[in-house]
């Protein structure tokens, strides 16, 4: 019997932080309002000023840095979101996907450029 007892309180600690997980993923953000990103690129780092407008999973808005203004479409989903910026290089249209987890004020994630590769960033409300 003890031992019974023993291998139910095993599985129930194990599966506490899968429970966990899950609840923090199906919590809902509203990330609508002004954001300040740093993203390290082999170049230095980078700093943008982004505007979100969500409306429910629907995610648009722009990024706004020295080189100008990009559109921006996605989604948010829990406290994921994934949005693709298309910016205009010299007549070429450029797309970078990124990817990122909602904590509060703060978003962190992963800019996808394709072949050249990925970059971290970090985004925090502007208050």
């Amino acid at each position: 019997m003890k031992r019974i007892v023993v291998l139910l309180m095993a599985v129930a600690l194990a599966v506490v932080p899968v429970v966990a997980q899950d609840a923090a993923k199906d919590k809902k953000v509203d990330i609508t309002g002004t954001w300040e990103m740093t993203v390290e690129s082999p170049q230095g780092t980078m700093n943008i000023t982004i505007e979100y407008k969500q409306e429910g999973e629907t995610l648009t808005g722009k990024h706004v840095s020295e080189m100008g203004e990009a559109p921006l479409k996605g989604t948010v989903k829990g406290n994921e979101i994934v949005y693709t910026l298309t910016m205009d290089m010299g007549g070429q249209q450029f797309s970078i996907v990124h990817k990122g987890k909602v904590d509060g004020d703060t978003i962190t994630g992963t800019a996808e450029l394709g072949e050249m590769g990925t970059m971290n960033w970090t985004a925090k409300r502007k208050k």
